[in-house]
C-alpha cells in the first residue's frame, strides 16, 4: 500500500511505500533564508527524498493548476498527466498509456487499457493507493505525491 500524507505544519509530504517512508519537500525549502521558506508554503513543486535511493536519480513532482497537470521527473525520465474536459486523466509511463478515472467521492482507478492496475482514494490532505503490481510501485508513489500537491493547491487557491 502507498499512503501519502501532507504534514502541513512541517511543510512536508510523507509517503509510506511499503516499509519505507519517503519525504517530499518543497523545492524552495532547499534555499536558505526567510523568503524561500515563505515561498515554500505555497509551493507546487516538491523534491522527493528516498532513504534507499536507487539509480533512478533525483525525483521531483509538480502540479500545474492551469492545465490540471501532474508532472513527474525521475532522473532524466519525465511523465505528465493530460486532462480533458469531462474526461479521465491519462499518463504514458514506460510506453504504456494509463487512464485514471476519478469519482466525486475521491476514489479513483488506474487502468491499463481495460485492466485495473491500481485503486486509490483521496482523503483530507492524503492519498492512498492499493491493489497495484509491484513493478508500478515507484511510479504510483510519485503519482500519489502529485495528487496530494494537487489537493493542497486547490485548498490554497480554489
Amino acid at each position: 500500500m502507498i499512503r501519502a500524507t501532507a504534514r502541513v505544519l512541517k511543510n512536508v509530504i510523507e509517503i509510506d511505500v511499503g516499509p519505507e517512508v519517503w519525504t517530499g519537500r518543497p523545492v524552495e525549502s532547499e534555499s536558505p533564508g526567510l523568503g524561500p521558506k515563505i515561498a515554500a508554503l505555497f509551493s507546487t513543486e516538491y523534491v522527493l527524498d528516498r532513504p534507499t535511493l536507487t539509480r533512478d536519480g533525483r525525483s521531483t513532482v509538480s502540479y500545474r493548476a492551469k492545465s490540471d497537470e501532474i508532472r513527474i521527473q525521475v532522473g532524466e525520465d519525465q511523465w505528465k498527466t493530460r486532462s480533458s474536459t469531462f474526461g479521465p486523466l491519462t499518463i504514458v509511463y514506460g510506453g504504456v498509456e494509463y487512464t485514471i478515472n476519478e469519482k466525486l467521492t475521491g476514489r479513483f482507478a488506474v487502468l491499463r487499457g481495460a485492466e485495473l492496475v491500481g485503486v486509490g482514494r483521496l482523503g483530507f490532505r492524503s492519498c492512498e493507493i492499493t491493489e497495484y503490481p509491484p513493478a508500478l510501485e515507484v511510479f504510483l508513489a510519485h503519482l500519489a505525491l502529485g495528487y496530494v500537491i494537487r489537493t493542497l493547491t486547490w485548498e490554497m487557491f480554489g
